[in-house]
Order: C-alpha cells, then structure tokens, then sequence
C-alpha cells in the first residue's frame, strides 16, 4: 500500500495520539513495561477502534517510519522513496 486517504491519515493519527498521551502517563505513574505495552493499545483502541486491517497497515507506517524517517502517516510519498 503505497497510499493512505486522508480519511484513515486522520483515524491513524488521532489513535496514534491516544496511544502516546496514554504511555507517557502510565510511564510517569511508574507502570511496568507489560502493563504499558498492554494499556496503550487497550486505551487506543477504546477511543479509536481500528479493524484488523487498519491495525495491519498502522502497524506496518509506524514500523516503516521508524526504519525510514519522514512523516508518520504521509499522504503521497512514495515518490521520495
């Protein structure tokens, strides 16, 4: 998938911003590593439901980003490539 709507840029980035927010505050209440890693996508997930498909393709930008840099979730990149 080379592209994201806009539409799913959105979702993706509000989910994105949930799941953040929500790690730093268990991180600054001194939760342990399982109990963030398992809260953040609970917490997400309950504010911005994403099927199993989105979840796949989420996964894969934030994965792909953190390897290549850029823009989570740009719009039309894949001429930069």
């Amino acid at each position: 998938m080379d592209e994201i709507t806009p539409e799913l840029r959105g979702k993706f980035l509000h989910f994105h911003e949930v799941y953040e927010f929500t790690r730093e505050k268990l991180q600054e209440e001194g939760a342990s590593g399982f109990v963030v890693a398992a809260k953040v996508w609970e917490a997400a997930q309950r504010e911005i439901p994403l099927t199993a498909d989105e979840l796949k393709i989420y996964k894969m930008h934030v994965a792909l980003q953190s390897v290549n840099g850029g823009e989570l979730f740009a719009i039309g990149n894949s001429e930069e490539a």
